[in-house]
């Protein structure tokens, strides 16, 4: 199959500066279809074609592969748009990759839900809402996470990584109330009263 590409490549590359020829073009189109390399089929792609929607369109190509080409090669605007659209895309899915564009913002916090849904993977959405602004995660879905991936490394005997799951989310929550990002609260209510009568 590398002797095919490279070929096609031999043939489109002098068309670089022009479009190839329209039987070129449909035996470049033929030739993408049976590529299984997703790389291969965005080069052939543009070359061929010179539009690079078509190559943004090709979902095998891993999203930061995507973004590194919209970054380079599109306008502000058609940039803009693109980024809507996946992110909106990746919500829709719970594609936890939609991150890379939404980070931890609202609209990145309504991509998990759906990721754990589809996926099962409490242990990264329970991260993500453990070591992020506790103001963004203040909904049941982030606490239900937490005491599940608590109640997981306990399961498992996985006490010392618990400990320090709980010891990286005080200090979260503790750097939030020292900025003034979230009230002061107690971390865990009061259990033991001691009392002493003489």
């Amino acid at each position: 199959m590398h002797n095919l590409v490279s070929g096609m490549l031999a043939a489109l590359i002098p068309n670089a500066g022009g479009t190839p020829s329209n039987e070129l073009r449909d035996y470049t189109e033929r030739v993408i279809v049976r590529l299984r390399d997703p790389y291969f089929r965005v080069m052939l792609t543009q070359l061929a074609s010179k539009d690079w929607s078509e190559v943004l369109e090709e979902e095998l190509l891993p999203l930061r592969a995507r973004l590194a080409i919209i970054f380079q090669f599109l306008e502000d605007k058609a940039l803009s748009s693109y980024l809507r659209r996946t992110t909106d895309r990746a919500c829709v899915r719970g594609d936890i990759e939609g991150l890379i564009i939404a980070g931890l913002t609202p609209t990145g916090v309504v991509i998990l839900p759906d990721c754990v849904d589809r996926t099962g993977d409490v242990q990264s959405a329970a991260i993500l809402g453990a070591y992020a602004s506790p103001a963004k995660f203040a909904d049941a879905c982030a606490e239900r996470w937490l005491e599940t991936y608590r109640d997981l490394l306990d399961g498992f005997k996985l006490f010392h990584y618990r400990v320090a799951f709980d010891i990286g989310r005080g200090q979260t929550l503790h750097y939030a109330v020292q900025n003034g990002n979230l009230a002061p609260f107690e971390w865990a209510p009061r259990q033991i009263l001691i009392r002493y009568n003489h």
